[in-house]
C-alpha cells in the first residue's frame, strides 16, 4: 500500500499539497520518491492508465473553465470544453466529463464509487448520451442518494453511484 497503490491529478496546486501531506502522514507514498498525485487537469488527455478502482467526489459545479489575464490586464473567465475521442459526449458540462473520463480509467473488471450531484445523468442531450453508454458498457450496481445537504452547502442534493466496467469489454467509445 505504501508505494504504486493510490494514483490521482489535482488541478489545485495548494489542494494538492493538502493531499500528499495527508497521503505521507499516513505513511504513503515516500517524500524523497516521486510524486503520485499529479498537478494536472486530468480530463485535457488520456494518459493510458488503466486502474482496478476508482473512488472519487469529483468537483460539483456543471462548468468548465479556465481564468486567465486579458491584455488590459482584467481577469477573465473561458468555458472548457473537452473534445476527446474516448469521450462518448463533447461538451463542457464538468460533471459528465469527469463520469466520462473515470470509465476510460477502468480496466476490463475495474470498479467505480463516484460521488456526483443530484440527477446529472438524467439530463437530456450530452447526459442521455453518457448515460445510455455508461449503461451498455459497465454493470451498474448501486445509485444511492444521499442526504441533503451532506456535501458542501444546505439544500444541495447528491447521489453515490457504483460501477463495474464489463469483463472482456474493452471497447471504451461507439
Amino acid at each position: 500500500m505504501k508505494n504504486k497503490t493510490f494514483y490521482g491529478n489535482e488541478i489545485v496546486a495548494g489542494a494538492r499539497r493538502l493531499v500528499l501531506m495527508n497521503m505521507f502522514l499516513h505513511n504513503i507514498g515516500n517524500i524523497d520518491s516521486e510524486t503520485f498525485i499529479l498537478l494536472t487537469d486530468s480530463l485535457v488527455a488520456d494518459t493510458g492508465l488503466r486502474v482496478d478502482y476508482v473512488l472519487t467526489n469529483p468537483p460539483f459545479g456543471k462548468k468548465s473553465s479556465m481564468t486567465f489575464t486579458n491584455e488590459e490586464g482584467e481577469q477573465e473567465k473561458k468555458d472548457l470544453t473537452y473534445n476527446r475521442q474516448d469521450f462518448w459526449a463533447t461538451t463542457s458540462n464538468k460533471q459528465l466529463n469527469f463520469v466520462q473520463h473515470i470509465r476510460t480509467l477502468l480496466k476490463t473488471s475495474g470498479k467505480a464509487a463516484v460521488v456526483l450531484p443530484d440527477n446529472v445523468l438524467f439530463e437530456g442531450g450530452a447526459g442521455e448520451t453518457v448515460r445510455k453508454k455508461l449503461l451498455e458498457t459497465t454493470d451498474l450496481h448501486t445509485i444511492l442518494r444521499l442526504p441533503t445537504g451532506i456535501f458542501y452547502a444546505q439544500g444541495v442534493k447528491a447521489n453515490e453511484y457504483v460501477y463495474q466496467a464489463f469483463v472482456g469489454n474493452t471497447e471504451q467509445s461507439a
